[in-house]
């Protein structure tokens, strides 16, 4: 979904999941960042043997490797 203040980009697994990420509009490598959110989501999320689906991720090594990967956008080192 485009608009003139933002876009919205959704990437969904296979399994249903979906990933939501609101941008400025016309934001350059959308769909790579997306696919490395999933890649962090499954090696931190999804493979912690406490994670239930539909839970809050309280996972510290997702949200650090979540925040290097937005600053690394942000800065353009994609």
């Amino acid at each position: 979904m485009e608009s003139e203040t933002f876009d919205l980009h959704c990437f969904q697994t296979l399994t249903g999941t979906k990933l939501l990420l609101v941008v400025e509009p016309r934001a350059p490598y959308i769909p790579t960042i997306l696919q490395r959110i999933y890649e962090l989501y499954t090696d931190y999320v999804l493979k912690n043997p406490f994670y239930e689906t539909e839970q809050v991720i309280k996972c510290e090594q997702f949200d650090e490797n979540l925040e290097a990967l937005v600053k690394r956008y942000s800065s353009g080192a994609l």
